[in-house]
């Protein structure tokens, strides 16, 4: 088989995320480098980044000189047949892991502009923002195969019990996508191959860790739309599209944080616990119990992200579920 640079490329990438998980040093680089498009990123995103689009571009290569995949009905289809039914699954994937979100505030009766935190085994939360129903499904079957995975990874194992089991889908979206994604490079060019390699990557991660709000899912989705819109020979008005549509989807993500946020308290359900919740410490304004639920109003004074690893700390290991109220406001 040819090697052409894009293997090439590929192969090197493969590398990095092997590397990656046994070289501390090199981690460090990797999340510096994927910081801007993985939102904050983490050891486990960098891997299995590298290891996505390094794979994707090495297929197609394979793909590409196979007589199989030459000979095949399926090669009949257009580049952009094929790519049109990745946005429209990642997409679909993507409200539906919204729309359970939604349901489990829904069947514990709290709004829906809270982040949701299970403490147990370990703490993972999650939120219509930043959402990690999916990635409770991984976790699943990393706990189910004994696949050995870093303690500072995590794999949001705690809120698999509360999701429903139909998010299990995504065990076959992430493989149709990756399929169909590999179909969409037809007749591209090399340097179209490349960020349509790193779009279907950052797509697949954001659909797994962040949701549709996430940066990576929103960078993912417009590199796609791009590479679907633009013709030959180029034209500027080829990106009005793409660009409406994410645009759009910030103003959405942006508007959620502000109408949803309390700038002055921050509201703690704790689910199955009456009374006597641990917030000593705190100016706490309110303290009720309605249905099995403590709902305590605490002063926001502290910034949002402080005040809910603050939570971490003093519920792990006594209440099971809870969940916090937003203020985007203390960020500023």
């Amino acid at each position: 088989m040819h090697i052409n640079r894009l293997s090439k490329i590929g192969i090197v990438m493969i590398v990095i995320s092997v590397l990656t998980i046994f070289i501390r040093s090199l981690d460090t680089i990797m999340l510096q480098i994927t910081y801007p498009f993985l939102m904050g990123s983490s050891e486990g995103k960098s891997i299995i980044f590298f290891f996505l689009m390094g794979s994707i571009l090495i297929i197609n290569q394979l793909m590409k000189n196979s007589k199989f995949f030459e000979n095949s009905k399926i090669s009949s289809k257009n580049g952009n047949y094929y790519l049109k039914l990745v946005i429209i699954l990642a997409l679909t994937t993507y409200i539906i892991g919204l729309l359970f979100e939604i349901w489990i505030r829904s069947k514990f009766g709290v709004s829906i502009f809270t982040t949701f935190v299970s403490t147990s085994p370990s703490i993972s939360t999650s939120s219509i923002i930043h959402s990690h129903i999916f990635k409770s499904m991984l976790g699943i079957l990393i706990n189910d195969t004994g696949i050995y995975v870093p303690l500072n990874i995590h794999t949001g194992i705690s809120l698999a019990q509360y999701v429903p089991k139909f998010a299990l889908i995504i065990f076959a979206v992430f493989p149709i996508l990756y399929i169909l994604g590999l179909f969409s490079f037809k007749n591209r060019t090399d340097s179209q191959k490349i960020v349509l390699a790193f779009a279907l990557s950052t797509t697949l991660i954001g659909m797994v860790d962040g949701g549709l709000f996430s940066s990576p899912s929103i960078i993912g989705l417009f590199c796609l739309m791009i590479i679907y819109s633009i013709k030959n020979p180029f034209s500027l008005s080829n990106l009005i599209k793409p660009s409406t549509f994410i645009i759009v989807l910030l103003i959405i993500r942006v508007l959620l944080g502000l109408m949803g946020s309390n700038p002055h308290i921050y509201e703690v359900t704790a689910i199955g616990v009456e009374g006597n919740v641990d917030l000593q410490g705190y100016n706490i304004l309110n303290e009720k119990t309605i249905n099995g639920k403590t709902i305590i109003d605490v002063s926001s004074d502290t910034n949002e992200l402080t005040f809910l690893n603050q939570t971490f700390n003093r519920f792990k290991g006594n209440y099971p579920i809870y969940f916090v109220s937003w203020n985007i406001y203390s960020f500023f």
